[in-house]
């Protein structure tokens, strides 16, 4: 693949970091019942203020994984809360997918808690895929609360492949060429689908755990376009692709509307907390995002300990992860980190960065 891609343009924006933006309200009561409910997690750490208070938090969290609502984005060529795919200029029709992240959660974000974010571009490289070149960009966003206070550090990675020009795509679209019928969404006129809620366990602690062990599953589904556009209420981005099936298939080339990758990864997280417990922390996270999942799908998280190690006194349980679906495909894999307490002990609620 030509080095032309990645212009010097482009290369220089490497280093780069956007202002400081503050969102329009703070983490309030309703977005974090709102994203529990979009993700059908009954964790009541985000939806019982008594259990909350009663709990070592001492108060309502949102989940880690979801602490920015964007507030009344603006409506684009790929739908509404997507500006922050689209600040480096690729040299050709792209979208950013969602390639996957890499979170450290440093500290709990807190119903009340004001957050601003910022991001700087870490990398940007290129590979060459199955279907032509893809551009990835790494993004480090940083997370803080009205205190200055460092919440989580994530870097993430969006993946750009090339697309026909726009006046090649509104061609086919006039033609009415390019669109394929698909299957229709669950439920039938006569079902209810059934919400999947998985309550947390027995609390383990670190003298519980030993590598091989299996993680509880989380299974969801079958997933509707209904999951779909109830989680883009939650957090406030309504790529198009999750939920436009003639923008997906004629504009982007994709066969269906597609599973956002932010979902898969709550449904991930949700793994490694459950495994946390109230009393754990859940440390550190990362996924790639390997495959497209779909409406109609039944997806479940599974994975496996793969190390236990002291770090500071502390007991660290490392696990491999993956999202598989009912058509047996693997769309998600990575790696997790939660520390359990040892029996007897207590864990602080902040937690410093690691290299």
């Amino acid at each position: 693949m030509s080095d032309s891609l990645i212009t010097p343009e482009v290369r220089g924006l490497i280093g780069t970091e956007t202002s400081p933006e503050r969102n329009r309200f703070p983490l309030s009561d309703e977005m974090a019942y709102d994203l529990a409910d979009a993700t059908e997690d009954p964790n009541p750490l985000y939806i019982d203020k008594s259990a909350a208070e009663a709990s070592r938090f001492k108060g309502l969290l949102c989940p880690p994984l979801a602490t920015w609502k964007d507030i009344a984005p603006s409506i684009g060529y790929f739908g509404a809360g997507q500006e922050s795919h689209f600040d480096v200029p690729l040299p050709f029709n792209s979208y950013g997918l969602n390639g996957g992240s890499d979170w450290q959660f440093l500290r709990p974000a807190y119903v009340g808690d004001w957050v601003t974010r910022q991001f700087r571009i870490v990398d940007i490289f290129e590979k060459q895929g199955r279907s032509g070149p893809l551009v990835f960009v790494v993004r480090r966003e940083t997370q803080t609360n009205q205190r200055g206070e460092a919440i989580s550090v994530a870097d993430r990675v969006s993946i750009h492949r090339s697309r026909p020009p726009g006046e090649e795509v509104k061609a086919i679209a006039d033609a009415g060429e390019g669109l394929n019928s698909v299957v229709i969404s669950p439920p039938a006129p006569d079902q209810t689908v059934e919400r999947t809620l998985h309550a947390a366990g027995t609390q383990r602690k670190f003298e519980d755990v030993s590598v091989g062990m299996a993680l509880e599953k989380v299974i969801k589904g079958p997933l509707t376009t209904t999951h779909l556009v109830r989680w883009a209420a939650a957090n406030g981005n309504y790529a198009r692709i999750h939920w436009d099936l003639p923008f997906a298939q004629v504009h982007q080339g994709l066969s269906n509307v597609v599973v956002n990758g932010s979902l898969k990864n709550q449904y991930l997280g949700q793994l490694m907390i459950k495994l946390a417990g109230p009393e754990g922390w859940f440390k550190r996270f990362y996924v790639e995002h390997r495959g497209m999942d779909y409406p109609g799908d039944v997806i479940t998280a599974s994975g496996v300990v793969t190390a236990v190690r002291e770090v500071g006194g502390y007991g660290h349980v490392d696990c491999e992860v993956n999202l598989t679906n009912n058509r047996g495909d693997q769309t998600a894999t990575g790696s997790g980190t939660v520390v359990l307490p040892k029996k007897g002990e207590s864990l602080p609620l902040v937690w410093d960065v690691e290299d």
